[in-house]
């Protein structure tokens, strides 16, 4: 059983060229993507294309090589987190699944313009929280005794998110390795988050509508 270790993934991070990073941090947060647009098409609040625009041109940036600089988002991340009036208003618990998601792409974008690896490890810990939260809240798992957290990140779905993070680390040490170009690596990496992040949000779907 994998469980979730922040400071191994952060170690491992900073031994990558730092041009496969974003490909790390972008990878998780394109997988809770579609987690976003259930909440807003769930509460009819939220900006869900502000996120798609930002993820699409950073993958397109990925593309071209290393991705740096400031990015537009970070100075607008924070008025697309839904409030607690909001959540309440609209009777939905999709709220912290929602917030998960802004936040990754935030610590995604920031990592993007400071380089800071530890922001990439935040990414990754954003995505781990949010498949957490589907099974403490969404199926009412507890917490507070060993067995059930235990129980908890036995679940498929968060397992998958946590062998997800380290297939992606393993394939980008790989890359860099082998000295791969990591622009070669974009699609595949784009491509199967888009797919993972959609059967993510297919397994939520059904949970919260019990």
């Amino acid at each position: 059983m994998v469980v979730f270790d922040e400071r191994a993934l952060k170690a491992r991070l900073e031994r990558i060229e730092f041009q496969g990073r974003p490909l790390f941090a972008l990878s998780c947060a394109e997988r809770l993507f579609p987690l976003y647009k259930l909440y807003s098409e769930e509460a009819g609040h939220g900006a869900p294309w502000r996120l798609r625009s930002t993820l699409d041109q950073l993958w397109k940036s990925a593309h071209r090589g290393p991705i740096s600089g400031e990015q537009p988002f970070l100075s607008e991340y924070e008025s697309l987190i839904p409030g607690e009036a909001v959540e309440r208003n609209k009777g939905t618990l999709l709220g912290p699944l929602a917030e998960d998601t802004v936040a990754a792409l935030a610590y995604t974008c920031q990592y993007v313009a400071t380089r800071e690896t530890q922001n990439a490890a935040w990414a990754a810990r954003c995505a781990y929280e949010a498949v957490d939260y589907v099974a403490h809240t969404l199926e009412g798992m507890h917490y507070g005794t060993p067995e059930a957290e235990a129980a908890i990140l036995k679940k498929d779905y968060v397992q998958a998110e946590l062998l997800r993070q380290l297939r992606d680390i393993a394939e980008i040490e790989g890359a860099a390795h082998a000295g791969t170009r990591i622009e070669h690596l974009v699609e595949t990496f784009r491509s199967r988050a888009t797919s993972e992040g959609m059967d993510l949000a297919s397994i939520v779907s059904v949970l919260y509508k019990k």
